[in-house]
């Protein structure tokens, strides 16, 4: 696994934990039950899609990063023929 996909998930993984934590803080002043169970659910599946979105911006990254550096190898074998 190539290290801006790596970082991308510790990242993301971390905001979706933060943004499941909070959900269920709010709700834990209710007492436990469904809407605890709610919030979480809720809580989990936006950190997730968010945390899903910065592991592909971190993926992203990498990708330009390696067509860059192929476009830069590529003209350095032309200019030396």
């Amino acid at each position: 696994m190539n290290k801006h996909l790596l970082q991308g998930l510790i990242v993301g993984g971390v905001f979706a934990a933060v943004i499941t934590w909070v959900a269920a803080s709010d709700a834990l002043g209710e007492g436990i039950g469904l809407a605890l169970l709610a919030s979480v659910v809720f809580g989990l599946a936006a950190g997730l899609c968010i945390g899903g979105l910065i592991a592909a911006n971190f993926a992203m990254l990498e990708l330009e990063e390696k067509e860059h550096q192929e476009a830069v190898a590529h003209r350095r074998t032309h200019a030396h023929a």
